[in-house]
């Protein structure tokens, strides 16, 4: 038996949009309210050490876009969500704070790449079902962002970067290959 759930349908409609209609705002309540959902995505050991860092300030932007190759989306979209693991990981210590002390040992920039995966990937669902389109970028100099966004090097590693917006031109389903390559049962 198939069905086709809402969750089915909004991932079927999600795709990368690189030009924006650079008119769009996003109110900080509603953008909160989709990075409150995503954060509830798992972390490895329930440890939660992402933060995310919201950049609208369009003069902000423009100084990024030449860390990230000159794209689009930084200067079209509403708002882009710098992703971050946070190596000391403070819990209720308000995020992007000076350093605090050590990074728990157990929790790698691996691991934190895969949580950062994780939420970053429920971001964008739950941005697609509040009408947004989003992309994500890892293209870009962490170092750069890093210096720009005035962050502590030793405690945040710049990780992964979201577009949001209403796109101006619509993204396309990208070629993806048979499940046959993808898969195998034993």
């Amino acid at each position: 038996m198939t069905t086709q759930s809402p969750l089915e349908t909004v991932i079927n409609a999600r795709h990368s949009v690189r030009k924006y209609d650079g008119q769009t705002k996003i109110e900080p309540e509603e953008m909160n309210q989709m990075l409150q959902t995503a954060f509830l995505a798992p972390t490895a050991l329930n440890q939660q050490p992402i933060r995310a860092l919201v950049i609208t300030d369009a003069q902000l932007r423009e100084q990024l876009c030449a860390a990230t190759g000159n794209t689009s989306q930084l200067t079209t979209s509403s708002a882009v969500v710098l992703f971050v693991l946070d190596r000391e990981n403070q819990h209720q210590t308000p995020a992007f704070q000076p350093g605090q002390g050590d990074a728990p040992a157990q929790h790698s920039d691996t691991i934190g790449a895969l949580d950062t995966g994780l939420i970053a990937m429920q971001f964008m669902l739950v941005a697609k079902d509040h009408g947004y389109d989003t992309n994500p970028m890892t293209g870009f100099d962490a170092a750069g962002f890093t210096k720009i966004l005035n962050l502590d090097a030793q405690r945040y590693q710049p990780l992964l970067l979201v577009s949001i917006g209403k796109a101006a031109v619509a993204g396309k389903m990208a070629d993806h290959q048979p499940l046959l390559t993808l898969v195998d049962y034993r």
